[in-house]
């Protein structure tokens, strides 16, 4: 399994590397420069509040699909059309649900006209992420790899027309979003026609309440899990724009989601070790294996990517967010170096996270959550108001830190997993190694920022091979081993 989980995780990273960066830092970001940082927190801030209601599409089916399809393949032609059905009846559900909180809060017609695109997008990628659950929920991590890039590949071709098209004079808000939804939706036809490939029967719709109340019962706590965890991560663009009163509001939302955008973009490769790990963890609990070595080795692997991105990007921040931006750099600035951090946080969560799931250890993890919550909604009533955007990143960086504590205590006394004291010591060293790299590098060689950038990110690496983070042997070995 561990030879397995390498394989496809370097498949997956290297075609998200080709596909996403691009669009993160190639369309997204010239779209925050060409309409500026007051439009593109409008559009960040409704983007977060459709966002918020993306679990009412869904109801934890997702996660309970791809663990059970993981378990039991035989289910597929069983489960899929129910849940087709109890997903188009949601959809209809969070776009009542979400326009009448948003009439509550008094949006402007001109904010309802872009939120119900922003909420055709949540559907659309509500259904992508189901049909993917069953592609890899049958071992087909390839092909949903595939499927994961699909709509950032498609939204590159349509906006690529847009931006350096003869109309990029005109270019507005509301074209991004236009081709989001087509991108989205066209992407989801595809998925769906991939997961009907796998299906041995024709797809038979049957509305029974018994069958669809039991299954919703069953996906709650994981429905509970996900919006616990689209509040704590989401509601912070909300609150910059609903807290802050006129255009400072949406100004302090872009200097947020500027800040944000590179946390988002790296953030990928966490989703993808959860993503990868969640049926290999659920088929691996079913069939009594151990646990452990895979949850070491993937924590190894992300740990030294986070240690060495996060603080790599902290120490070269300025320059960073002045290559990219035009606004506002000297607040976008400290903003990134705040959220960086958030990386380390959440690439362990998606580890422990992902492993509390397939164990179907959401009770637990929704008291956590909810703790989470609540601390990060009152401090950001507060810290947003004092500091605005940099508010908003402290208190996103504590409430995502005690969180994942929280997961890891819960892993230890579920699983008794530890982490052997040796690793201890060699992730102190390590973390402060690349400190010293980045202070040293900064302080006594003349280059290039991006030379030097590249060159402490490479240092870093060496770092953990020789701190034995990272062990090339035991890696090499998994790979030449022909069983799985």
């Amino acid at each position: 399994m561990n030879r397995e989980f390498l394989l496809n995780l370097m498949f997956l990273i290297a075609i998200n590397l080709l596909v996403k960066p691009f669009f993160i830092f190639g369309i997204d970001l010239n779209v925050q420069n060409m309409v500026g940082a007051e439009s593109y927190g409008w559009y960040f801030s409704l983007f977060n509040f459709s966002y918020l209601f993306s679990i009412l599409g869904d109801l934890g089916l997702q996660q309970y699909n791809n663990r059970r399809i993981a378990q039991h393949s035989y289910l597929l032609d069983k489960y899929f059309p129910t849940f087709l059905l109890i997903k188009s009846a949601l959809a209809v559900g969070l776009l009542i649900v979400a326009f009448t909180v948003a009439w509550i809060m008094q949006y402007d017609w001109a904010s309802f006209y872009l939120l119900l695109f922003l909420l055709l997008n949540q559907v659309f990628i509500g259904f992508i992420l189901f049909f993917r659950s069953n592609i890899s929920g049958l071992q087909h991590y390839r092909l949903d790899s595939f499927v994961s890039i699909l709509d950032k590949l498609l939204m590159i071709i349509f906006c690529s027309f847009l931006i350096w098209g003869p109309w990029q004079d005109n270019f507005r808000i509301e074209w991004f979003v236009y081709a989001q939804t087509l991108a989205y939706g066209l992407a989801a036809l595809v998925a769906l026609f991939m997961v009907m490939r796998y299906m041995k029967d024709r797809i038979q719709f049957n509305w029974r309440w018994t069958t669809i109340v039991a299954i919703i019962k069953q996906t709650l706590p994981f429905a509970l899990t996900v919006f616990l965890m689209t509040i704590y991560l989401r509601v912070d663009g909300v609150m910059i724009e609903r807290l802050i009163p006129g255009t400072e509001g949406d100004k302090e939302a872009g200097i947020y989601a500027a800040g944000y955008r590179i946390l988002d973009a790296v953030n990928i490769i966490g989703l993808l070790f959860a993503n990868l790990l969640l049926p290999m963890f659920a088929k691996m609990l079913k069939d009594k294996e151990s646990i452990v070595e895979l949850a070491l080795l993937s924590f190894k692997i992300i740990f030294t990517i986070t240690v060495s991105f996060s603080i790599t990007t902290a120490f070269w921040s300025k320059s960073i967010v002045e290559l990219m931006y035009t606004q506002n750099t000297e607040s976008i600035a400290p903003v990134l170096a705040l959220l960086v951090f958030c990386f380390n946080i959440m690439g362990t969560s998606y580890i422990f996270g992902t492993l509390l799931t397939a164990n179907s250890n959401m009770r637990e993890m929704n008291r956590i959550f909810l703790v989470g919550v609540f601390l990060n909604i009152v401090s950001n009533i507060f810290l947003i108001q004092w500091y605005g955007a940099w508010g908003a990143a402290i208190t996103t960086l504590v409430t995502q830190g005690l969180i994942v504590l929280g997961q890891i205590v819960l892993v230890h006394k579920i699983f008794k997993f530890s982490f052997p004291k040796q690793l201890l010591l060699r992730m102190v060293i390590f973390v402060l190694s690349v400190i010293a790299i980045n202070w040293l590098v900064g302080q006594w060689v003349s280059i290039h920022w991006i030379l030097a950038y590249i060159l402490c990110g490479l240092l870093s690496v060496i770092v953990a091979i020789a701190t034995k983070i990272l062990e090339l042997n035991s890696i090499l070995s998994i790979f030449k081993t022909k069983t799985i």
